[in-house]
């Protein structure tokens, strides 16, 4: 994420940071904001808060987590903004397997299934905002 903080910071974007106090130092240094949590849940709620989209770039196992459980509200009517997991040279592609084939064996309905999206180009991703 410190590549896309300073991209942002050098077009003038206000960028927030949340992050719970057990990763105080790990907070990039140009913050314009930096709001703290207690828990990774509270983060995770905090990030969604007064959204109405949320995207995964390419990450590790913290992105799948707050990806998923993003995905999971959206699913249960929770959460009312778009998912999307940004699906850069094929990255994501073992996820969005595994749910296609929670939908082939009768685990999941197309209508969840369709609430997560896995554009791959930036021009794709462009279209779903």
């Amino acid at each position: 994420m410190g590549h896309v903080c300073d991209e942002a910071l050098q077009y003038g974007v206000r960028v927030i940071g949340v992050l719970p106090r057990f990763m105080k130092g790990f907070e990039h240094p140009r913050l314009t904001d930096c709001y703290w949590t207690e828990r990774m849940s509270e983060r995770k709620d905090m990030m969604r808060e007064g959204t109405s989209l949320a995207i995964a770039l390419p990450g590790g196992i913290g992105t799948l987590d707050e990806v998923a459980e993003t995905y999971c509200l959206a699913k249960m009517g929770r959460y009312p903004g778009k998912v999307i997991m940004f699906n850069m040279d094929g990255f994501y592609d073992p996820f969005k397997q595994q749910l296609d084939r929670y939908v082939e064996r009768g685990m999941m309905d197309t209508a969840s299934r369709d609430l997560i999206h896995f554009p791959e180009t930036v021009e794709e991703l462009e279209k779903l905002l």
